[in-house]
């Protein structure tokens, strides 16, 4: 009668919800990646770092800008100009007359040592905010699914504690039959009714769990708080495959999207600290401009330019340069230690995701294991209470025994889950979960 009862709360909200597909794991992450704002914010984050990429590489690339202007002059005072034609009788001051002058000019770096390693840096930078965002999208989608296990766990606490409650009303009026016959007493009555209420505050309990639970994955995938979702049951034991510790570090060092982070950047300040140095080098840069001057444009107007090479050297700059190699040097040592710790953060995730995945394993056997043998105590108390050896004393423990087992043993499954959730997430294949 109980697995009948679970069985029919089990496929209850499928049956309620016929219309619409329960939603899978799979469904779960790829909605919380989808509209997740951490996932959002770091999209946004890889766009900038991109953008920023662009920028560094503008002084690197042609430079091409066009002039035009038309101007009249009314005075010009040839003197203030350096110019002197007092004892020639030309005049000292000219005007009016137009000047007009339309123009391309043409500027292009032909060797910048400190621009070119700033770009390589700003690709590094942006490379490392490519893989923070798969980085979100690895914690994001094992925070959908360590909540879809949680509101999993609080569901089937509901279906373990009507059970429960079902059973206690069915002793309850067991007891108060019993007493009518005169085969029990007074006191077996109120056992059997307290342990009745107690199953009820269970309920009670185990609901209220399960809305917060359902609460909080509905805010982790962005789903309408007040519309009801369907959950395809997983928590059953499942294998829990056979990972070797030497190949799980090899897979964890190859996916994990925090090394990869932490290797972008310190390339990026590798390159930070080249610039730095290359700093002092100089820039060599060619220019060129053509355009029409006149009076005015038309046909008196002529074709101008000019053509020419500029080289420009740092002397002295204060000491400028070996300031920032020293403060570019001071962050590549940081980039570097935080690399060489996460290495070894890494392997440490992996080998505690590998012992609690077997420990997990074997607790969910067990548990198993002890809901079924709690059940068969509950049938032979209630037997010899039906009999009449004795009051209900062992019924009521037997009862409580069975769902103290039946909580352990969803506590179990849901910890085997999350076990294989946390070894995805050490392994750095989280978003693919299908281990």
């Amino acid at each position: 009668m109980r697995w009948i009862t679970l069985a029919f709360f089990l496929c209850r909200p499928m049956l309620a919800s016929a219309a619409t597909p329960p939603l899978s794991l799979h469904d779960a992450i790829g909605l919380a990646v989808e509209h997740n704002l951490t996932a959002l914010l770091s999209r946004a984050e890889t766009r900038r770092a991109r953008s920023k990429t662009l920028e560094s590489a503008v002084s690197l690339l042609p430079q091409l800008m066009g002039t035009m202007s038309q101007q009249r002059v009314y005075r010009e005072n040839l003197a203030a100009l350096g110019f002197n034609f007092s004892s020639g009788g030309f005049p000292s001051m000219l005007g009016p007359y137009n000047v007009f002058d339309a123009r391309l000019h043409l500027v292009q770096t032909l060797f910048d040592a400190e621009s070119w390693s700033l770009w390589r840096s700003a690709q590094s930078d942006a490379r490392a905010a490519s893989s923070e965002e798969a980085l979100a999208a690895e914690q994001v989608s094992g925070a959908a699914a360590l909540a879809y296990i949680e509101s999993l766990r609080a569901r089937r606490t509901i279906v373990a504690a009507q059970a429960g409650e079902d059973l206690a009303v069915q002793l309850m009026t067991l007891a108060r039959e019993e007493k009518k016959a005169g085969a029990a007493a007074g006191i077996d009555v109120a056992r059997a009714e307290t342990r009745e209420a107690e199953e009820r505050l269970r309920l009670l309990d185990a609901k209220t769990a399960s809305n917060d639970a359902d609460l909080r994955l509905k805010r982790l995938l962005g789903l309408a708080m007040g519309e009801p979702v369907v959950l395809a049951d997983l928590l059953t034991t499942v294998s829990t495959g056979s990972w070797r510790e030497a190949d799980a570090q090899t897979a964890a060092f190859a996916g994990r999207w925090e090394l990869k982070v932490a290797s972008a950047r310190l390339e990026s300040q590798d390159d930070a600290v080249r610039a730095a140095k290359l700093e002092r080098l100089p820039t060599v840069t060619a220019a060129g401009d053509v355009g029409l001057s006149g009076v005015k444009p038309n046909s008196t107007a002529r074709t101008t330019g000019s053509l020419g090479v500029g080289l420009s050297l740092p002397i002295f700059d204060g000491r400028r340069a070996e300031a920032k190699t020293r403060e570019a040097k001071s962050s590549q040592d940081e980039a570097s230690e935080r690399l060489s710790d996460m290495r070894l953060q890494v392997e440490e995730d992996v080998r505690h995701s590998l012992d609690t995945l077997d420990e997990s394993a074997e607790r969910a056997q067990t548990a198993a294991l002890a809901v079924t043998l709690a059940e068969r105590e509950l049938e032979l108390a209630r037997g010899r209470f039906s009999a009449g050896v004795g009051d209900n004393v062992e019924v009521v423990d037997a009862q409580a025994k069975v769902a103290r087992d039946e909580d352990a043993q969803t506590a179990a499954l849901a910890g085997l889950w999350s076990a294989r959730v946390n070894l995805a997430l050490a392994l750095g294949v989280m978003k693919d979960f299908s281990l």
